[in-house]
């Protein structure tokens, strides 16, 4: 099975619950498992509030199915940003010892198969993939 999903939108926090509703009704029709469709919705929830909330400008969202497997590239032209070269979070530590942030992509990092961050031409790329 082979499929594509694809949207342009601007990034405000209004517009965002119909493309995350869109992406998660496109799973379900697509054949991802429920479960699998779960963990890939916090992706896609994570990386695009992170995209409206720090970044601005415009969000190209490209999502593609098969063999088993979904692949996504979200890019945007907001400020150039690698949210991989931080970190990951002392989840050991107490919360009153741990950094603000960055629980967030450690998530996305544990649940998603790859995981990879590039800026090229004026716009940050991030591209994930899960397989079910």
């Amino acid at each position: 099975m082979a499929a594509d999903f694809t949207r342009s939108i601007a990034a405000d926090v209004d517009r965002l619950p119909a493309l995350l509703d869109s992406i998660e009704s496109w799973l379900g029709d697509n054949g991802v498992p429920t479960a699998e469709a779960a963990r890939i919705m916090i992706a896609f929830d994570e990386i695009l509030s992170n995209i409206v909330d720090h970044g601005g400008g415009a969000i190209d969202v490209a999502i593609g199915i098969a063999d088993a497997a979904m692949h996504a590239t979200i890019s945007d032209d907001g400020p150039p940003f690698d949210p991989l070269a931080r970190a990951a979070p002392d989840t050991d530590a107490g919360l009153d010892d741990r950094a603000i942030g960055g629980l967030g992509i450690h998530l996305v990092r544990t649940m998603m198969d790859d995981l990879a961050y590039g800026y090229r031409n004026g716009r940050n790329r991030l591209t994930f993939r899960k397989t079910f």
